[in-house]
């Protein structure tokens, strides 16, 4: 079985041009977890759709939006593109359409994301990766990341309480960002990003803009570093690999692959040291 297999038996073939009423949206959408379910049942997977109190759930249209607007939510600049997905012309309509609690989905969904990034930022302190930043930022990235390291802590206990670390990020939010390729040191009058949004900005980072090469707020760490270590490898061995390729891209490969060995060659001395 795979997932070609799956054929709603209510799909009237005659009336695919047209749009479906939401009973028949419906019964396709149970159909379905009822395949997935049995796909994992059958293979002896975990994975499947889960009951509510022990019994299956029947999905309706309303649910099912909702829900595909809480993931798409959840990922770098979704409210953005849950709003242009949705057709909504305000990012507070998509919010306010997806969300169901009192607090609201933007907060929801925030909350979230800056306890989880507490945690990987003492994960860092703990194993004093701030105190080998390097880059523009990596100064301020190091006193930030002291002070709420000491803040975050009660006679020499991490505080693990949820509620606790909570108003600790509430408190004394660092505005530090890790990232794939950089560590972002918010500073609101130095991003590149924000500027880009021509008085738009509400004083985040848009990491959808970021231009690292060039920003000011950018902290390494070395998995950043060895992440662009990656990137030029990458590059050279397209390089390598692909000789007949169109003069621009290959002249747009090459300028790539210079700014970033450049970038690195400012940002790391400590690399040219140990080489």
């Amino acid at each position: 079985m795979s997932c070609t297999d799956f054929s709603p038996g209510s799909l009237d073939r005659k009336a695919t041009e047209r749009a479906l009423t939401n009973s028949s949206t419906n019964t396709q959408l149970n159909e379905f977890v009822a395949w997935v379910n049995d796909y994992c049942s059958q293979r002896e997977r975990a994975d499947g759709v889960p009951q509510v109190n022990k019994r299956t759930f029947r999905l309706v249209t309303s649910q099912f939006r909702r829900t595909l607007a809480w993931f798409i939510a959840r990922r770098p600049g979704g409210t953005i593109a849950g709003a242009l997905a949705y057709r909504h012309h305000s990012v507070q309509i998509f919010e306010g359409y997806a969300g169901t609690s009192e607090a609201g989905f933007r907060a929801e969904v925030e909350s979230e994301q800056a306890l989880a990034r507490g945690e990987h930022l003492m994960a860092m302190i703990d194993a004093h990766e701030h105190t080998v930043l390097s880059g523009p930022a990596a100064e301020e990235a190091a006193e930030r990341l002291e002070a709420f390291g000491h803040r975050a802590r009660f006679q020499g206990q991490v505080a693990l309480d949820e509620r606790r670390f909570q108003r600790i990020m509430e408190r004394h939010e660092p505005a530090i960002y890790p990232g794939k390729y950089v560590t972002c040191v918010h500073d609101h009058t130095k991003a590149l990003c924000e500027k880009a949004r021509r008085g738009r900005s509400e004083g985040l980072p848009d990491h959808g803009a970021c231009r690292p090469l060039a920003c000011r707020n950018v902290a390494l760490t070395p998995a950043n570093i060895a992440a662009w270590q990656r990137e030029i490898n990458r590059i050279e061995r397209r390089l390598k690999t692909r000789r007949i390729m169109p003069p621009l891209l290959r002249h747009r490969l090459i300028e790539r692959r210079e700014e970033i060995v450049a970038f690195l060659a400012r940002n790391t001395p400590h690399l040219e040291a140990t080489a």
